[in-house]
């Protein structure tokens, strides 16, 4: 009974913790919350990695569609001055993010770049993408995700 009640008090309070946080390029607050009602594709990406760079044009015409929302996350810490310096430089139009704390995200922090994680229109983890992704595999994510009444 004890350990009932325990599990119990533990399900309210993940319940009742606000959604991670994160600062977007502005120096906004932006929470996953902000990102629900569509799947949702949050991309790990530095500006060291090459084929994160690659992949970034693929994501912002993902996002353009409309379907599925994408936002990138700096691997290192950055201001948002070095994120929209980072926007700038690197042409991307996605939103840049940090998260204010790693430990709250539905997801661990990637041990290899690039790395995105799938997210359902509610903010559950669908699926872990290791690896550059190509418009083959948007395309299978987009097919996976989007019923045909999302599409139209």
């Amino acid at each position: 009974m004890k350990r009932i009640c325990w599990l119990i008090v533990v399900a309210l309070l993940t319940a009742c913790s606000p959604a991670p946080s994160f600062t977007d390029a502005g120096g906004q607050a932006v929470t996953l919350d902000d990102f629900t009602g569509k799947p949702l594709l949050v991309n790990y990406f530095a500006p060291w990695c090459p084929p994160c760079l690659r992949e970034m044009p693929l994501l912002a015409a993902l996002q353009q569609q409309g379907v599925i929302g994408v936002i990138a996350i700096n691997y290192d810490a950055a201001t948002p001055a070095e994120l929209t310096a980072l926007a700038r430089q690197h042409g991307i139009t996605v939103p840049l993010l940090t998260p204010a704390d790693e430990s709250r995200l539905p997801f661990p922090r990637p041990a290899m770049l690039p790395t995105s994680y799938l997210l359902s229109a509610e903010g559950e983890l669908l699926e872990t993408l290791v690896g550059e992704l190509d418009e083959q595999k948007l395309a299978e994510i987009k097919a996976r995700t989007v019923t045909p009444r999302q599409h139209q």
